[in-house]
Order: C-alpha cells, then structure tokens, then sequence
C-alpha cells in the first residue's frame, strides 16, 4: 500500500444519552480505517445511539470516492460497539481493494 487515504470530513451524530467522549474514541477509530481503503474517503458519518437500556449501536456510512461502505455493530459499551465497527469497516475496505 503506497499512498494513505486520510479521511477528512468525519462527521458523528450522539444520541440523547452517549457521552460525547464517545464520539470522540469513535472519530479516532472510524478515522484509522483510512489506511485499508484503496481510494479517497471524501466523507464518513458516525452515528452512535442505544438500543434499550444496556446496548449501544455504532453506524458509518463512508464514501470510498464515489463507492458507499456501511457497516453497524452493537454491544453493551460504546468501546465494544465502536471496535467492532473499525473492524467490519477495515475488512469491508479490505474486500474493496481486491
């Protein structure tokens, strides 16, 4: 792999209740996922909200130039939810560079 892809515009969105120091763990992981992509991210958008009282969800939607990559994942912290998501995000850019 020659060149990283940064990603420049990371957008989140906190539902009523996450902390906003999640949003921020969720900035760093989304944005190290830039160095699997094979092409330009323009943008990502996070959004983390909770599904019942002891489960968070961790949404991205990435724009691989042009090319849409979405992945979710839930868990019971937003640590978890968030790690999962770098992973199926990494392997999804992955897969698309093949």
């Amino acid at each position: 792999m020659g060149h990283v892809h940064e990603i420049v515009n990371i957008q989140t969105d906190l539902a009523t209740g996450i902390p906003g120091e999640a949003g921020d763990y969720a900035r760093l992981k989304v944005a190290a996922v830039g160095k699997y992509s094979p092409a330009d991210i323009h943008w990502a958008k996070i959004r983390l909200s909770s599904d019942g009282p002891r489960r968070v969800v961790a949404h991205a939607s990435l724009d691989v130039n042009g090319t849409p990559v979405n992945a979710e994942a839930a868990a019971e912290t937003y640590h978890e939810a968030v790690d999962q998501l770098h992973e199926r995000l990494r392997h999804q850019l992955v897969e698309l560079g093949r």
